[in-house]
């Protein structure tokens, strides 16, 4: 298992009581009782799918995963995205997992508690939400294109509850990392079973 993506996929709030973070990565390694040993994190915070790309994707390149997890969206909602370029980002990413074989999950981005607690104005809040919908649709389209999977937002809707997340609002808290591992196990779980079978 691999995992990609940003400072919520590497699973910054919920510490592992091993050390370091546990997060839903950590998590739904443990659903799909994935051991430690076969399970790779090069998620960093701070990143959008160019850094994801450019740094992350490198040091995975040779490996033959069976399942590639992508989390990654917000920095690039939250600081602005040249659309068709993370669309050609996207696309590079899934189809290395296609062409290694390998099962995809891309998480879609939720609209963090930090739009409502942050004092920015209404313009940029609106284009933050614009900017989220924009990714999830190249998340969605991608995904499509490479024969992946992308849930809907409504598969993962009670992460806009504000008790799911951390109070920088940002960043999801134990219970919300719990909360998308178990949904992404579900469709993890079942597309394995299928590649197994």
């Amino acid at each position: 298992m691999v995992v990609l993506g940003d400072s919520v996929a590497e699973g910054q709030d919920d510490p592992d009581p091993a050390g370091g973070w546990l997060g839903w990565a950590g998590r739904l390694a443990a659903h799909l009782g994935i051991p430690r040993e076969l399970r790779l994190n090069v998620s960093d915070p701070g990143a959008t799918i160019e850094d994801v790309v450019r740094d992350q994707l490198p040091a995975v390149r040779q490996l033959r995963p069976a399942l590639v997890v992508l989390g990654c969206g917000m920095n690039d909602a939250l600081r602005g995205f040249e659309r068709d370029a993370a669309a050609r980002r996207l696309d590079e990413l899934f189809g290395w997992a296609r062409e290694r074989g390998a099962v995809a999950v891309a998480i879609p981005v939720p609209r963090p508690p930090l739009l409502d607690l942050s004092p920015m104005s209404q313009f940029r809040k609106k284009r933050t939400v614009q900017r989220i919908h924009d990714f999830n649709e190249e998340l969605a389209r991608a995904t499509r294109d490479f024969g992946m999977a992308f849930p809907e937002r409504e598969t993962v809707a009670k992460v806009a509850d504000p008790e799911m997340w951390s109070p920088d609002g940002i960043h999801l808290n134990p219970r919300g990392h719990a909360y998308v591992a178990e949904v992404i196990a579900q469709i993890a779980g079942n597309l394995l079973g299928e590649r197994v079978s």
